[in-house]
């Protein structure tokens, strides 16, 4: 179900309290079963307000414009550099206020296919074969934003492509089994962390994920370590102990990181000089960019230029 407007909430509330069980949808059209069907809201608007609407396993993102959601009453910024899953069964906001156009392209992945494709990541073949039917598999993750690496930004524009045809359950099926692979990498990497308490490691990762929050939005400006323990509520060494425990790298190099990705797709999209693209990601000149991007990956920024 392709969206170019959000369905109204009141009928989109009530379908939700009944599992979808009229099987229509908001342009009245047959759903092929109960349940939330798979939607993508691709809608242009300056100004929506959505509260309190229990999803399936969701992606946020905008193509253009900034958007805000919440989530287990933590609300963060998108802008066209992140994204955010929610979880199946969790309650969200959306809320759009801007002075230019907001495009979303938010994609709720219908409960059969979240539940197929767990099913299909998480078993052996001969599994699969001997439980063809999909059993109920909870997956959760902390409320954070994702800066939007190529591999991500490929998915999604071949779900855009294909959405239409009959590649549409291929691409959205690759899409979701990337999102929950990844999302399961990086929840293993919290086991690293040293607190044995459940409680206290939850604490912690939250507070991390609260200045991963900070970088993907100031990438583009200079941050340094003290913000970021501000940002987190931690002692600066904590803060590094705890940020490095989860992510193998050290604040400063995951920055930079960030700033190598977005400037490679400037590069790569845009085309633009090597001195603007240094302004946009928050790095001093074209030279310090090009001996970045060549310590981090070997190649001149003239390799990432298309023909």
């Amino acid at each position: 179900m392709l969206l170019s407007e959000f369905p109204d909430i009141h009928w989109l509330k009530k379908a939700i309290q009944q599992n979808f069980s009229e099987k229509r949808s908001w342009d009245n059209k047959p759903l092929p079963a109960m349940g939330w069907p798979t939607a993508i809201l691709n809608v242009k608007t300056k100004q929506v307000e959505r509260t309190d609407i229990k999803g399936p396993f969701s992606l946020f993102l905008n193509l253009a414009g900034k958007s805000q959601v919440t989530c287990d009453q933590k609300s963060v910024q998108l802008n066209t550099d992140t994204y955010l899953l929610s979880n199946h069964g969790q309650h969200y906001d959306l809320l759009i206020n801007e002075k230019q156009s907001t495009e979303t392209f938010n994609i709720h992945f219908g409960e059969k296919l979240y539940q197929d494709t767990i099913h299909t990541l998480t078993k052996s073949d001969d599994q699969l074969l001997d439980e063809p039917c999909t059993q109920v598999i909870k997956f959760n993750q902390c409320v954070r934003t994702h800066f939007r690496g190529p591999q991500f930004n490929t998915l999604v524009e071949k779900v855009q492509a294909n959405y239409q045809n009959e590649e549409k359950e291929s691409s959205l099926f690759d899409l979701l089994s990337y999102l929950l692979i990844e999302n399961n990498k990086q929840l293993r990497q919290t086991e690293n962390l040293f607190s044995v308490r459940s409680a206290t490691k939850e604490e912690l990762i939250k507070r991390i994920y609260l200045s991963v929050d900070f970088i993907h939005s100031n990438f583009n400006k200079p941050i340094t370590l003290d913000q970021l323990a501000e940002v987190a509520m931690l002692s600066k060494f904590h803060f590094l102990r705890t940020f490095k425990s989860i992510f193998k790298v050290s604040p400063h190099q995951y920055i930079k990181q960030i700033r190598l990705q977005k400037a490679i797709a400037l590069i790569k999209e845009d085309q633009l000089p090597l001195y603007l693209v240094a302004q946009q990601v928050g790095i001093e000149n074209g030279s310090s960019l090009s001996r970045m991007m060549y310590q981090l990956t070997g190649q001149r920024p003239s390799s990432f230029t298309s023909n």
